[in-house]
């Protein structure tokens, strides 16, 4: 599944949760609300909003234990009657 560019929940582990809030500025949680730049072998690259600007965080995936991603709804085409 591609991630890259969508908003997804994140469900990360407690580990992950205390260094999120040191180096990312994020408050302690159980799950983030975060926009995926991309993703690669290491983990996933997310875009976080601080003080000073825009930062792209690594958040590696053995720290990732749950990924929620809401489902686009297909349209239809073609003639209604």
């Amino acid at each position: 599944m591609t991630l890259a560019q969508r908003t997804i929940s994140l469900i990360v582990s407690r580990e992950a949760r205390e260094v999120l809030s040191v180096s990312a500025g994020l408050p302690e949680s159980d799950s983030y609300l975060l926009l995926v730049d991309e993703t690669d072998d290491l983990g996933l690259w997310a875009r976080v909003e601080r003080e000073d600007g825009e930062h792209l965080v690594l958040i590696r995936w053995e720290y990732v234990l749950a990924i929620d991603v809401e489902v686009a709804k297909q349209r239809e085409f073609g003639f209604q009657q």
